[in-house]
C-alpha cells in the first residue's frame, strides 16, 4: 500500500511555485506602489448579516455591492477579537 506524502511536503507544490512565485512578487510590486503613494493597508473585519444583539454595541454598516450588481446590507464585527 502505498502512502500519499503530506499536504504540506514541498514536492506537492513543485508545479505550482513558479505562479506563487510570480503573484508574490506582483503583491509586493503592488503593496511597494500604495505605500509610495501614502495609503495604509488594513485588514479588516469580514462582514456578516447581522450586527448582533449586544445592547450597548452599535455595529459600522454598509453596502456589500456584489459584480453583477445586487446590495445588501451588512455589517463589522462587533468584538473581532
Amino acid at each position: 500500500m502505498k502512502t500519499e506524502s503530506p499536504w504540506w511536503a514541498p514536492a506537492r507544490h513543485a508545479d505550482r511555485r513558479p505562479l506563487l512565485l510570480a503573484r508574490n512578487r506582483m503583491q509586493a510590486a503592488m503593496r511597494a506602489w500604495f505605500a509610495a503613494e501614502g495609503f495604509t493597508e488594513v485588514d479588516p473585519s469580514a462582514l456578516q448579516r447581522s450586527p448582533g444583539n449586544e445592547t450597548h454595541l452599535h455595529a459600522f454598516a454598509t453596502e456589500a455591492v456584489a459584480p453583477d450588481g445586487a446590495r445588501a446590507r451588512r455589517y463589522l464585527h462587533t468584538s473581532p477579537e
